[in-house]
């Protein structure tokens, strides 16, 4: 009863995201040099976590999906940082919005939260263009980086419960 529960949920959260692209160890994209820079102005490379699984939730504040995603993209880094075997950055990508937009949309949701480290891409050699091969076109779009530098799963859009899954599949995952 419980495992087709939980089939459902999942089956219902995966609809509501978009296909979720798996890549095999043997061809996955290095993304050592793909950069962010928090909203303390410190940079960082995906290089920084090789070790830790991380993951990119790539964000705007005008995206509903995004909000809803938002409070789980938390949770997940607040785990993430008090175990620190995952790395999860979220990503904002609003360019009229930025930074007031977002400080606005943080500040009125503080209560949902609370102390939440957002991040920008950096540019150039360590942006998402070069990186990935393209920009980033729909809403949220969340990477889980393997603890190589690679990129192990990719998917646009938000399912409950769906980064949670996607990990515990990478933690199966053997070498």
């Amino acid at each position: 009863m419980v495992r087709a529960l939980l089939a459902l949920v999942l089956c219902i959260s995966s609809s509501m995201a978009g296909e979720t692209e798996h890549f095999p160890i043997e061809k996955r994209l290095d993304l050592s040099n793909l950069g962010f820079v928090d909203q303390n102005g410190k940079k960082c490379l995906i290089e920084d976590f090789k070790g830790k699984i991380v993951v990119v939730d790539f964000w705007t504040v005008w995206c509903g999906p995004c909000r809803r995603s938002l409070p789980e993209i938390h949770a997940l880094q607040k785990q993430g940082a008090e175990k620190g075997t995952l790395v999860v950055i979220p990503c904002n990508l609003d360019d009229e919005y930025w930074p007031r937009g977002v400080v606005q949309f943080l500040n009125k949701n503080k209560e949902a939260l609370p102390g939440f480290t957002y991040y920008r891409s950096q540019i150039g050699k360590n942006g998402i263009g070069t990186n990935l091969g393209g920009d980033i076109n729909s809403y949220p779009t969340t990477l889980i980086i393997d603890r190589s530098g690679k990129l192990a799963t990719k998917w646009s859009g938000y399912g409950e419960g769906l980064i949670v899954y996607e990990l515990n599949l990478l933690l199966k995952e053997k070498p």
